[in-house]
């Protein structure tokens, strides 16, 4: 079997991810000496180069190309297949949407580490896949905001998303309202609406569902996360749609309050993923029951 030396390997798809030796080596916690050491070994190995200097930084030859077509795959193999060999049985890796995680998750997941004393979490919060590409987790709470998208057959539906449009009691009054007398349906084109992703889609689904016709979001405040969405709501700056789930708190404060008549409506859904090679330890099986319970106990 004919191969290259590995940590060269490692090296030149970290360097060839940054098309840079300097932000490899940063990466890397090396010297950018160190890198192009480990790059000149691995051309002698293949006898011919796999980079060229562009300008300030480096380009893959097209012989470097097509080695980290096979290199970064088999790499990401490897470390998933290390982490499942090294997984310890009480400890448990899970990665959430940063939304779910401060909205639902961190409020109650002390309840899961009191009754589970000898097991631990170690959770990552992130707000795109490219953050966790080529990571490996016990279990992911996935979110799709409509049955158009694609599920994948193995997620098992955890928690149904009930939308609601609400505001803040003073954006209310700004308007010469208050809590008898709401926003109709129709009078929410002309309001300052507040957008928790940056193309409104939960907007422009809700919408649809009610046969509504265009919401203003070009000109809505946008946000990149639930949770500044719904502080932005708070501070009365518009009216947010936001997951029951979310505000319970704000709601039962009165920070929050209906912007209009109509009721919470399904729009999209969170999936529970489970790694295929943990679906039988102990840690996932428990975690996961815990999350059903809790879910159930809070609708």
């Amino acid at each position: 079997m004919l191969l290259p030396p590995l940590t060269a390997l490692y090296y030149f798809s970290v360097a060839a991810r940054h098309s840079s030796f300097v932000d490899a080596a940063k990466e890397l916690h090396v010297t950018e000496s160190a890198i192009s050491r480990q790059m000149k070994l691995l051309a002698e190995f293949y006898a011919q180069p796999l980079f060229i200097k562009r300008g300030r930084g480096i380009a893959l030859t097209d012989n470097g190309k097509l080695l980290l077509s096979t290199a970064e795959p088999a790499l990401q193999s490897i470390s998933h297949v290390s982490n499942v060999l090294l997984a310890d049985d009480a400890e448990l890796s899970i990665n959430v949407t940063t939304s779910f995680a401060i909205r639902w998750l961190l409020p109650k997941l002390a309840e899961f580490e009191k009754r589970y004393p000898a097991y631990k979490v170690q959770m990552q919060a992130s707000t795109n896949d490219d953050s966790i590409r080529g990571k490996a987790f016990d279990v992911q709470i996935c979110y799709f905001l409509n049955a158009s998208e694609r599920v994948e057959k193995h997620l098992l539906k955890f928690m149904d998303e009930w939308l609601v449009a609400v505001c803040a009691p003073s954006y209310l009054e700004k308007n010469g309202l208050d809590s008898t007398t709401l926003f109709s349906l129709e009078q929410l084109a002309k309001q300052k609406l507040i957008l928790n992703e940056m193309t409104g889609r939960d907007w422009q689904q809700w919408a649809r569902k009610l046969s509504l016709g265009p919401l203003p979001i070009k000109h809505a405040l946008k946000f990149e996360q639930d949770d500044v969405a719904i502080q932005a709501a708070v501070a009365g700056h518009g009216i947010a749609l936001a997951n029951v789930a979310y505000i319970q708190r704000e709601m039962s404060l009165g920070s929050l309050v209906a912007a209009t008549e109509q009721a919470p409506i399904v729009i999209g859904a969170h999936y529970l993923k489970i790694a295929a090679t943990r679906r039988q330890a102990k840690v996932v099986d428990a975690f996961c029951r815990w999350l059903l319970e809790t879910e159930n106990a809070y609708t």
